[in-house]
């Protein structure tokens, strides 16, 4: 196993105070409210780079607390959850009655959307992983296991650590590999919190991966609809739309949602300022540039032109 030394970043950014620090935190992460014994010498680092809806964020800092109760849990914040591979230092992680204590080699999860308790030592640093929880699949993946240690020994937990690691070293260099890279790499750590529990990947879940899989695959075709998905798994519309039942989406949403997270990719992308907006969206799929324009800004409230000189400043 690499050595958790080995894998910080190099260009991990410079150090800044407690106030900027902790503010970086809550825009990279979730809303949390801080302690700090020694705030006036708090001296800390936060990295942040996202790719395919999945944010992967570096963080050092000396000795604090940071706290979730319900009023500090945003709505926009619910339906996510945070893996945190403890690099350096110790980590206490308390959430539905279980605390973990993470230390060098060691990662658990959290759910943003119940109140947690994060303690941490001096000379900390982290790789935390922030995602939806419907990429882990349907159902409640995340029951039983919040604020679990899991250690990287031989086998699935320490392909989670590795894999997971390497997809932050590279991130920058997967190019049209990388929306298949973190989904895949997240499809390991669905079976490995699976199998902590003890629980079998049900035929259900296994369809649903592969329908979204086969979505995602096809999102450039304009004429991929719930009939065209159905039929190319041999199974009924209506049988699908059972299928998303549980996931907090429907086929159409889950369709409409992933081109625009492609097409928000690609306004923001600096090697694209010259792309046409229409051209983004026809690459995704959708039938025309007004359509286009109307579905972008009900999901962003920004028009794509908006949103694009936005990001590229």
């Amino acid at each position: 196993m690499t050595s958790p030394a080995e894998v910080w970043p190099a260009a991990d950014g410079p150090e800044v105070p407690f106030a900027a620090w902790t503010e970086a935190v809550r825009r990279a992460v979730f809303g949390f409210r801080f302690d700090c014994d020694r705030p006036r010498t708090f001296a800390g680092v936060v990295r942040t780079r996202s790719l395919a809806g999945v944010s992967f964020v570096d963080l050092a800092s000396d000795r604090h607390a940071a706290y979730r109760d319900e009023a500090a849990i945003a709505a926009e914040e619910s339906g996510f959850c945070v893996l945190t591979l403890q690099l350096a230092g110790e980590l206490r992680m308390a959430q539905e009655g279980r605390v973990a204590l993470l230390k060098p080699g060691s990662f658990a999860v959290y759910d943003s959307s119940k109140p947690a308790a994060l303690t941490v030592g001096d000379g900390y640093r982290s790789t935390c992983v922030r995602f939806p929880v419907s990429m882990l699949g349907a159902g409640d993946p995340l029951a039983g296991v919040t604020a679990r240690a899991f250690d990287c020994e031989p086998g699935i937990t320490s392909a989670v650590w590795e894999m997971l690691l390497s997809l932050n070293r590279n991130l920058d260099a997967l190019g049209p590999h990388g929306h298949g890279a973190v989904h895949s790499v997240l499809e390991l750590v669905q079976a490995m919190l699976r199998t902590s529990l003890g629980v079998p990947a049900d035929r259900r879940v296994l369809l649903l991966e592969r329908v979204r899989d086969h979505i995602e695959a096809n999102l450039g075709d304009p004429a991929l609809s719930p009939a065209t998905v159905a039929a190319a798994h041999g199974i009924s519309v209506r049988q699908l739309h059972v299928l998303f039942q549980g996931t907090g989406s429907t086929v159409s949403a889950w369709i409409r949602d992933r081109r625009l997270e492609h097409c928000r990719r690609d306004l923001a992308d600096p090697l694209l300022p010259h792309v046409p907006v229409a051209a983004v969206a026809a690459r995704w799929g959708f039938p025309g540039a007004s359509h286009f324009g109307a579905a972008f800004k009900r999901a962003t409230g920004q028009t794509p032109a908006q949103y694009r000189r936005a990001r590229l400043g």
